[in-house]
């Protein structure tokens, strides 16, 4: 890695630390009742109403104590935070969990908090001739594999008429991928922020950057255990309570809201707008994720990224209970 970015990653993680300390600090100061709560967080923009959970200290309010660990995505928090016992709660996008229904359900979606259409992006070199989307056709391509950016490159290949094996895909950690495409390694990278950013610093005017607005319509999940669960069920409540805090106050200020995940990340409050769904981001259960969830495992059994050919059923990893308890309209799920 180049000194550049391991210092910027240095910092994030520094960063994020310290702000974890700010809120344990606050809670201590007014004298609350604490729990522990350690939360898996990978640094990007769709986590927005937890970062203004953790700032605002509604987590705090609620008689949580945050312990957060950093992740450089959201499916290593989900298989090395949350599924390794190291963590009570993560967030991950719902590729990963369609994924994961396969093999397991011994974990719950309490909330989505997210849903945005234009979050992925594909990042190419202008030295490889590429100039166009069409230009990728007969090159070499990183990403995470079986993940969101993954699901999302395939959807992007497709849509300018170019088939999967139509290009070379490779796969490697999400960190890495930047200083790869940098040093001509591949010829492009599918990612998300912050880490598009920072290739595109690093490639400067070598860099094209491909988006797709309504293509993919993701989005994330705050996902806990069962053993959490089964131990600490009241907890699932004032964590929801404290994100629907997060949630109004995104609604009143999204300026503000912005500037607070601009600063979390690292990253200009125009690189964040850039990413922001045109629908405020807002805590809910809704149908419609149970239908992308069921479609991204019809992918992942055509692409043979699982070993059985049956859909699972996704109802099995849905925990209802603890949103009905707080806020019932914002369940649109069949019951």
């Amino acid at each position: 890695m180049r000194p550049g970015l391991a210092i910027l990653l240095a910092g994030l993680i520094g960063f994020c630390g310290a702000w974890a300390g700010a809120t344990q600090a606050t809670a201590a100061e007014r004298g609350t009742t604490e729990e522990v709560l350690r939360i898996g967080l990978p640094l990007q923009p769709d986590i927005a109403i937890v970062l203004v959970a953790l700032k605002q200290g509604y987590f705090a309010d609620q008689g949580l104590r945050i312990a957060v660990t950093e992740y450089p995505s959201g499916k290593i928090a989900l298989m090395e935070g949350l599924f390794a016992g190291k963590e009570d709660l993560v967030t991950a996008p719902d590729v990963l969990i369609a994924l994961s229904g396969f093999d397991r359900n011994d974990f719950k979606i309490i909330a989505t908090i997210y849903a945005v259409d234009n979050h992925n992006r594909v990042i190419a070199r202008k030295d490889r001739g590429i100039s166009t989307p069409r230009d990728l056709r007969g090159k070499r391509i990183a990403t995470q594999s079986a993940s969101a950016v993954h699901f999302f490159l395939s959807l992007f290949l497709a849509n300018h008429g170019i088939a999967d094996h139509e290009v070379e895909i490779t796969f490697a950690a999400p960190h890495r991928l930047p200083e790869i495409l940098s040093s001509g390694a591949v010829d492009a990278i599918s990612m998300r922020e912050p880490i598009i950013s920072q290739a595109k610093v690093l490639l400067g005017g070598n860099a094209v950057v491909f988006d797709a607005p309504g293509l993919y319509d993701q989005t994330v999940q705050v996902v806990v255990s069962d053993a959490f669960l089964d131990k600490r069920p009241d907890a699932v409540v004032k964590i929801l309570r404290a994100l629907i805090r997060a949630e109004e106050y995104v609604q009143a200020d999204s300026a503000a809201a912005k500037r607070i995940v601009a600063e979390r990340l690292g990253i200009a409050p125009a690189q964040v707008a850039a990413v922001w769904p045109r629908r405020p981001p807002r805590v809910s259960l809704d149908q419609s994720l149970l239908s992308r969830l069921e479609a991204q495992a019809r992918w992942a059994i055509r692409n043979k990224l699982v070993n059985t050919p049956t859909v699972p059923n996704y109802l099995n990893v849905i925990y209802l209970r603890g949103l009905d308890a707080v806020k019932p309209r914002a369940i649109t799920v069949v019951r």
